[in-house]
């Protein structure tokens, strides 16, 4: 496992959603994932620590998960199938461990309300981590054929444009 944290979210240009763009800690690798624009806001607004007038979902399950002393020890970005990622809830106590399905952006909006870290699986970041710019060829991976249209729409992305002015809002 590969851990990450959230380098920018980013609006794309080429539809109404936004790009979670995940860096790896001990590496040159990103990992840019697509979400729906609720889900970048309130991964944004936390980040942020913007105010909202109510709770939003992500800080109600914050809220259940620490009124039942539960802890959620990591969340995991673990497979990429058919150009979608798949994620994990993974949360231990004294005596056991689970594991729950959840979706990505699912997933980091808890994490950034609970303070825990992301990873990414080894085999997630070698088919769809993309070089950051300015990184070594030797750190350079190829994304998969099979993930086509993603693959080209990220290469399309320069990410060494934007800046906080713009629409990068670092984590």
């Amino acid at each position: 496992m590969i851990e990450v944290k959230i380098e920018s979210i980013r609006i794309s240009l080429m539809s109404p959603n936004q790009v979670i763009i995940l860096k790896e800690l001990d590496g040159e690798r990103c990992l840019p994932i697509i979400v729906a624009k609720p889900e970048g806001d309130a991964i944004t607004f936390k980040l942020n620590h913007m105010e909202v007038l109510r709770p939003l979902s992500y800080d109600l399950a914050a809220s259940i998960i620490e009124s039942l002393e539960a802890k959620i020890s990591h969340v995991l970005i673990k497979d990429l199938k058919d150009k979608h990622f798949f994620a994990s809830l993974h949360f231990q106590n004294d005596s056991s461990e689970a594991e729950i399905d959840c979706r990505p952006s699912d997933g980091i909006a808890i994490a950034v309300r609970v303070s825990c870290p992301i990873f990414v699986q080894d085999d997630v970041m070698q088919k769809a981590g993309i070089r950051q710019p300015g990184a070594s060829d030797a750190q350079d991976v190829e994304a998969s054929e099979d993930i086509g249209a993603f693959n080209d729409f990220i290469g399309s992305l320069d990410l060494g444009d934007l800046d906080e002015d713009d629409i990068n809002r670092p984590a």
